[in-house]
């Protein structure tokens, strides 16, 4: 009697396991090609996933392109996307502070990095003191979240510390900005990052 028990309990919990496992996002062929540093190919491979389309696009620098792939998706990343595109052109500046803060309200998700993105809008727009404030008060979490959580190189991450990187330099930090540098280009090689 115990041994069916046993039985019927690992079947129960390897059924739930596996329904788990299925239920997760599965990667996608155009997110794989960004793991592997084919940035062009996975462009190619998201015709019809404009959310990794845009990623891709963003990786080979293409922020154009990038922003009207982010505008054909549904996806709520898509407006942080566009704001951090409009930022790395340095135009629009006005409306890609709107587009962060509208996100952070409404889809907050890892919200150090968030901070980051808005600290980055508010420099790249001048206005230095808010973006060294918003920074100050998410460094520790930054450098936390780089340290114990987000260890493996993750291409989709460079744009992250490259913001990371501009930001230490305007704290006068510039030996972690040149470290955080040199990690995006180990982490995305090709890209407009490296």
């Amino acid at each position: 009697m115990l041994q069916l028990a046993i039985i019927v309990v690992a079947v129960i919990l390897i059924g739930w396991l596996a329904a788990l496992m299925l239920a997760q996002k599965p990667v996608t062929g155009a997110q794989q090609l960004i793991q592997q540093h084919r940035y062009e190919d996975a462009v190619a491979a998201a015709a019809n996933d404009p959310l990794h389309r845009a990623e891709a696009l963003k990786l080979l620098g293409r922020f154009e392109e990038a922003i009207a792939a982010y505008r054909r998706s549904d996806d709520p990343a898509s407006q942080e996307g566009i704001a951090l595109s409009l930022a790395h052109l340095n135009r629009d500046l006005d409306e890609a502070k709107r587009l962060m803060e509208e996100t952070i309200a409404l889809h907050p998700q890892i919200q150090e990095f968030q901070a980051l993105g808005l600290a980055y809008i508010l420099l790249k727009r001048g206005d230095r003191d808010d973006a060294l404030r918003i920074y100050a008060d998410n460094v520790e979490l930054l450098e936390t979240r780089f340290r114990d959580d987000y260890t493996d190189p993750d291409p989709l991450l460079a744009e992250t510390l490259v913001m990371f990187a501009a930001l230490s330099e305007a704290a006068g930090d510039v030996s972690r900005a040149t470290a955080l540098q040199a990690k995006a280009a180990a982490w995305a090689p090709g890209s407009v990052w490296g």
